[in-house]
């Protein structure tokens, strides 16, 4: 079974707190990836609904998400945004709960296609939208804000339902460890759509950048057999998976408990982080800060993302 290291964990913890990570917040009102501030609430929460159910798995072993748009390489979720602001500003109808229920896979290609970048699993895709716009004209009568009333602020409610409880419905929200959910209310909260007043129910959305940094620093450690596992690249199953995951979600809880780093900020850093130093391939430890405190570089053995690519999660 994975395990937190709570040595590890207050060792990195000692280190962020030396860290000014005011820089780090992501600006959910840069245009070129999300909806302009002035824009009404009903039309943006739908825009992040729609974005954060596609926001999985773009790219496969050997063939990145990945296009040139303005003469600048662009990839994985920052494509998938910039697509997506593409269509919102040209059709913004297309992310209404009426499209959404009757999307093609044919539409689900037209639109995340450009140059090489096409999505691998259309299909599912459209699925899940279908199933999102569906949904919230069953339930909402076509509005997403009326499921944000519903909480009244609560992700978790021992009686009625949060926030949490009500995106579980929709089929792309259902990942155990509620990757695309926090990811979601972190927008949401950014945004000023939804304010947590449970804040000890927030979470990192753990994907594979989190994951493989959880990892390699030695935050989670796994039994020999499952480590074994993943350092050679075997595909994990759905148990596993999630396993995994919410161990690294529990482990950056602490992380951000014993650092006072607020968990969404810990997120923008370490999703930033893991792009820019600490990659899958050529992980750039000599300007990374963590060196001195990572297990991984300490043994030499750096694993690589988890193998468990058809899933819709993360």
């Amino acid at each position: 079974m994975p395990l937190i290291n709570m040595e590890r964990v207050l060792r990195i913890s000692d280190t962020l707190k030396r860290f000014d990570l005011g820089s780090a917040k992501l600006n959910v009102f840069d245009t070129r990836y999300y909806p302009p501030a002035s824009d009404p609430p009903k039309m943006v929460t739908l825009y992040f609904l729609v974005m954060v159910a596609m926001d999985h798995r773009l790219s496969r072993p050997g063939k990145p998400y990945e296009a040139v748009l303005n003469g600048k390489r662009i990839r994985g979720a920052d494509l998938l945004y910039r697509l997506g602001m593409m269509v919102y500003g040209e059709r913004p109808e297309f992310f209404s709960p009426e499209n959404l229920a009757r999307i093609t896979e044919d539409e689900v290609v037209a639109w995340l296609t450009i140059g090489d970048a096409s999505p691998p699993d259309p299909r599912l895709r459209a699925l899940l939208l279908r199933d999102l716009g569906q949904k919230l004209l069953s339930l909402y009568n076509g509005n997403p804000l009326a499921m944000l009333q519903i909480p009244r602020g609560y992700l978790r409610a021992a009686e009625g339902y949060g926030l949490l409880d009500l995106l579980k419905v929709f089929k792309a929200y259902q990942d155990p460890v509620e990757k695309k959910a926090f990811l979601l209310v972190k927008f949401l909260f950014y945004r000023g759509l939804f304010e947590p007043r449970d804040v000890e129910n927030l979470h990192v959305p753990v994907d594979n950048h989190l994951t493989r940094i959880a990892l390699r620093l030695g935050i989670v450690e796994l039994e020999e057999a499952l480590f074994k596992k993943v350092l050679n690249g075997y595909e994990l199953t759905h148990d596993e998976d999630a396993l995994i995951r919410i161990c690294v979600r529990e482990g950056f809880k602490a992380v951000s408990r014993e650092s006072g780093v607020d968990v969404f900020l810990l997120d923008d850093f370490l999703w930033v982080f893991g792009r820019s130093t600490c990659m899958q391939e050529e992980p750039k430890c000599y300007s990374c800060p963590f060196r001195g405190v990572c297990r991984a570089y300490d043994v030499g053995v750096f694993v690589k993302d988890l193998n468990y690519f058809n899933t819709w999660y993360y």
